[in-house]
Order: structure tokens, then sequence, then C-alpha cells
């Protein structure tokens, strides 16, 4: 009996470590990301599927000029400045898709500290960003 006890008590304590160990690895990439990652997050005029095509159509043209722009930046205070000193710029590439769409919505766009939803591009998850 008190050999059973043992086995138990040593999975128990190997499930956890793992769980931990885990719970470790998950929270130390979350801030690792949170910490060097700029995320855009661009919001469509309302939830119909024009609006949600344009709004794809904006982002593509925003990435596209960030791409192309900080490319030799090396960290995200670097892209987080250069979107700063560009923020008219990214403003005109916006109000230019939407009008080149046929439609004439207002822009704005703020550079901060937001909340985002956890966000799923294929195999990759991006954790939300709570404030």
């Amino acid at each position: 009996m008190k050999k059973f006890l043992k086995i138990i008590l040593v999975i128990f304590l190997f499930l956890l470590f793992i769980f931990i160990s885990t719970y470790s690895y998950a929270k130390t990439v979350f801030y690792d990301l949170s910490s060097n990652i700029f995320r855009l997050h661009i919001i469509a005029n309302s939830d119909s599927p024009e609006d949600q095509a344009l709004k794809l159509k904006v982002r593509d043209n925003i990435v596209n000029y960030l791409k192309e722009n900080t490319k030799n930046c090396k960290t995200k205070n670097e892209i987080v400045h250069f979107t700063s000193s560009n923020i008219k710029e990214l403003q005109e590439i916006a109000i230019s898709t939407i009008k080149e769409n046929g439609y004439d919505y207002n822009v704005k766009l703020e550079i901060g500290n937001f909340y985002f939803p956890t966000k799923y591009y294929g195999n990759i998850s991006m954790p939300s960003r709570k404030l």
C-alpha cells in the first residue's frame, strides 16, 4: 500500500511540474510577444461585408507601406517612432484607399496601448492585450 501511495505521489508531482512549466513558458512567451510586437488594429465602419472588405484593403495598403519603410527597424520602439513620425502618411493611405473604393468615411489614427482580442492567423496565435 505504501508503494502505491508513493507512485501516486510521484505521478502527482510530475503532473504538477508539467503544469507549472507549461504555465511559466506560456507566460514568458506572452510577455515576450507583448513587448516586441507592434500590432495594427483597423476597425471597419460597420460589420457589413463591403466595409469588412474595405477594411482589409486599408490594412493591406498600410502594412505594405510599413513593410517597405521599416525594413531597417530592429526594435518595436523604432517602429513605433517611425509610425508616430509618419502618421499623416498612414492617414493619407487610408483615406485614398477608401476614396479609391468609392467611399467617403472619416479616418482616425491613434498610436497607444489598446485592448486587443486574441487573434489567430493560421497556426499563429496572438494573445489578447488587456489594459
